[in-house]
């Protein structure tokens, strides 16, 4: 089994970062038979990525073969996309380690994810989206109308 835990700095001695998109590094951990095997700390190439750094790094997550995820929380567009891809999230607090974390997961005592809303914002849903309101306030810019 390989899990993806959003880190800092990296390794297992790292606390698991609370937000998987922007998250500068990703520590990838090979599991076999209950035993961590192999230890691969990988920069998030999205991290610093001006919009989209959720998907983005939802998808270097399944190119790296990745069958779990553990973050803090995930927004709603990784979310949308790891679960798309069948890759299970999980949420673990920031005073946990990624060794803590992923033994935790393997006992488990590690099961739910936590989604947030990207900083309260809410993105979709509502009007628009082609819903036509026809919100232009009839002044007719660039028709030369008034």
């Amino acid at each position: 089994m390989r899990i993806a835990v959003a880190t800092v700095k990296g390794g297992l001695d790292d606390f698991v970062n609370q937000h998987f998109g922007r998250t500068p590094t990703f520590t990838i951990v090979d599991v076999e038979n209950g035993e961590i095997k192999n230890v691969k700390i990988v920069l998030n190439p999205s991290a610093s990525s001006p919009r989209g750094a959720g998907v983005q790094a939802a998808q270097f997550c399944i190119n790296e073969g990745v069958e779990v995820v553990i973050a803090g929380q995930f927004g709603p567009n990784s979310a949308g996309v790891l679960q798309a891809a069948g890759i299970r999230m999980i949420s673990a607090p920031a005073t946990m380690t990624v060794r803590e974390a992923v033994e935790t997961f393997l006992r488990g005592e590690l099961t739910q994810a936590v989604f947030s809303s990207e900083g309260g914002r809410s993105y979709g849903g509502g009007m628009g989206r082609g819903m036509g309101r026809g919100m232009g306030g009839r002044r007719g810019e660039g028709r030369g109308e008034w």
